[in-house]
């Protein structure tokens, strides 16, 4: 059920993104994605433009580091 203040939680980030949730733990990790607040229970809270752009900068790195898309690996899965 989505936030009615818009934010998205971890796992509706994830899925917005179109990978797991440990890819989104990992983004955060690595300085992709900051959260944008913080949940009643203090879990971090995202706006749908920092998953899109946090996804676009990891693709750009991917593709500059190994020029494979990563999104090519995913349907060849």
């Amino acid at each position: 059920m989505p936030r009615a203040d818009g934010y998205l939680t971890t796992a509706e980030a994830a899925k917005l993104a179109g990978v797991s949730v440990n890819t989104i733990y990992t983004w955060r990790n690595r300085g992709h994605l900051v959260a944008q607040g913080l949940d009643e229970r203090n879990r971090p809270l995202h706006t749908r433009e920092a998953v899109r752009a946090a996804e676009r900068r990891v693709r750009e790195n991917g593709l500059q580091a190994s020029g494979i898309d990563p999104r090519q690996l995913r349907r060849a899965a």
